[in-house]
């Protein structure tokens, strides 16, 4: 099947987006996820595992994002990504509402609460990874996802066609559909890294609207573990306060506090997936030289000690 055909045929309501508009025409709101599959309850957990949404055997899968269906925030342990082919939708994450339009691809990590609601003449792709797969694809100054990214890739048809041949993989069940599918993917976000690099944008806050802080954001995030407000001021020919200034004003945080969360988000990160790493390690690998300090700062912003975060505890 065509691309254009198959783009024709996954806009077609499915049985979910009928019963879904039928409520939304009796009702006015979008039905609820939960109504609508009754038959499981995984969305009412704290954190969506990765046993539920992948069969034994496969680490990628693609799905259309239902219209008409109210899907509540989550969390999950797996990559989610989602893509506008048609259309618009909003997402909400982390508490923080944005609008995306045809080409936006959109990374989320695990940990990050998200909603999304697909607009009634769109169609959006969800596709999930599971993160030990995502992690082994080592794709090019992306080592660490730690926090949601949007490539707005516009009208590029290789992004297009690729996403569109990773769900014909999965939909064929062909011999090595799993494989194709993985090493299409990894080929996508090293292609998205390769010619949206200097438009990504990280999905932290709703004012950070300047296209030269992106790349200051960008930048700083790329050196999280060595950088320092004067050296980011040094690199972008800015003067020290004034830059200071501009962060705050457009981000509502300090460059310290912005620097410290992503940080302790690459040290959350590390202490859940690699559990014989030490803490001396984790503490060195995110830039920090005082491990008093990391602890200090860690259980602040989670409730919890390192250590015991580690072992489960949480």
């Amino acid at each position: 099947m065509g691309h254009r055909s198959l783009i024709r045929e996954l806009l077609e309501l499915d049985a979910y987006e009928r019963q879904g508009k039928a409520w939304f025409s009796a009702h006015g709101e979008p039905m609820s996820y939960v109504d609508i599959m009754p038959f499981h309850n995984r969305y009412a957990a704290a954190l969506l595992q990765e046993k539920d949404f992948f069969p034994e055997g496969k680490n990628i899968a693609v799905e259309k994002t239902l219209r008409y269906v109210a899907i509540p925030a989550h969390q999950h342990e797996f990559i989610e990504c989602a893509y506008v082919v048609r259309g618009s939708c909003v997402q909400k994450i982390d508490g923080n509402a944005y609008s995306h339009v045809p080409g936006d691809f959109i990374l989320v990590p695990p940990g990050s609460s998200h909603e999304i609601t697909v607009q009634e003449d769109s169609l959006c792709l969800t596709v999930k990874l599971r993160l030990e797969t995502f992690v082994s694809m080592k794709v090019p100054n992306l080592p660490l996802f730690v926090v949601p990214l949007l490539f707005p890739t516009g009208e590029d048809g290789f992004v297009l066609h690729t996403v569109l041949s990773i769900y014909e993989q999965q939909e064929g069940e062909r011999v090595y559909a799993n494989e194709l599918m993985e090493q299409l993917f990894c080929i996508l976000i090293t292609y998205l890294m390769q010619n949206f690099r200097e438009t990504m944008r990280p999905l932290i806050t709703q004012s950070l609207r300047s296209y030269k802080l992106v790349q200051i954001v960008n930048y700083a995030f790329e050196n999280y573990r060595t950088i320092t407000l004067r050296s980011l001021a040094q690199e972008f020919h800015y003067n020290e306060t004034y830059l200071s200034g501009l962060i705050h004003r457009e981000m509502d945080k300090t460059f310290t506090e912005i620097i410290r969360e992503y940080r302790l988000k690459v040290a959350e990160e590390l202490l859940r997936t690699s559990p014989s790493m030490k803490l001396s390690a984790v503490c060195e690998a995110v830039g920090y030289n005082d491990a008093t300090q990391f602890i200090r700062d860690f259980k602040a912003q989670y409730g919890i000690t390192p250590a015991k975060y580690k072992f489960g505890f949480r």
